[in-house]
């Protein structure tokens, strides 16, 4: 089975107990869930992007550290998600409470678009 089903799984007998989806700090079942999102035609890539959204703990865990390099791929326009916007990209990072987020803040003011440096 692989992470992402043992995920949803674990979300219904969570759901079941009147408790929220877990938090994912895990950086290899955010991996699969990017790789749901980046696949346009996945039964699941709208839930992915829900979780992605507001489910990854922030800091410095593995799950932030990927959210935070998927987020500048997004502002960057090297990856385009009709949900997450380059300026909704921003405010995720500007959420996350520093760890990754920082550097790929650092990475895009010091980078070389200066419309998204400003």
């Amino acid at each position: 089975m692989d992470l992402y089903k043992e995920y949803i799984k674990e979300n219904n007998n969570r759901k079941a107990a009147g408790l929220s989806p877990k938090p994912i700090d895990d950086g290899n079942l955010l991996r699969e869930i990017i790789k749901h999102i980046e696949d346009v035609n996945h039964d699941d890539r709208n839930d992915c992007i829900n979780f992605f959204i507001y489910n990854v703990t922030p800091g410095t865990t593995s799950s932030a550290n990927l959210k935070a390099k998927f987020l500048k791929k997004i502002i960057l326009n090297k990856c385009s998600i009709e949900q997450i916007s380059p300026s909704f990209a921003f405010e995720l990072l500007s959420h996350m409470k520093g760890g990754a987020s920082v550097k790929v803040l650092i990475d895009l003011v010091l980078g070389e678009d200066d419309k998204i440096s400003e």
